[in-house]
């Protein structure tokens, strides 16, 4: 693997630890994951958007992301189409 996709690869798993490590309430601004993982903050902002469309990050003021419990039923329709 080369320098530049090992470093690309080495940052998502840094950013996948600290979303593994959330819980509801805790929060991150695209900024500060990147400055964490090594990503470039559009990375981070696209990863926390795609989250929040999943239904486990809100978006709040201040460019905040929080992370919210799932709503399984919420969660189960969306994947059934209903």
């Amino acid at each position: 693997m080369d320098k530049i996709k090992q470093t690309v690869q080495e940052g998502f798993d840094r950013l996948q630890g600290l979303l593994f490590a959330m819980i509801p309430g805790d929060e991150f601004r695209p900024k500060d994951a990147a400055e964490l993982c090594g990503l470039s903050e559009e990375v981070c902002r696209s990863v926390f958007v795609g989250l929040e469309r999943a239904g486990m990050m809100t978006h709040e003021h201040g460019d905040r992301f929080v992370r919210k419990t799932l709503d399984l039923q919420a969660a189960q329709a969306l994947g059934s189409g209903s």
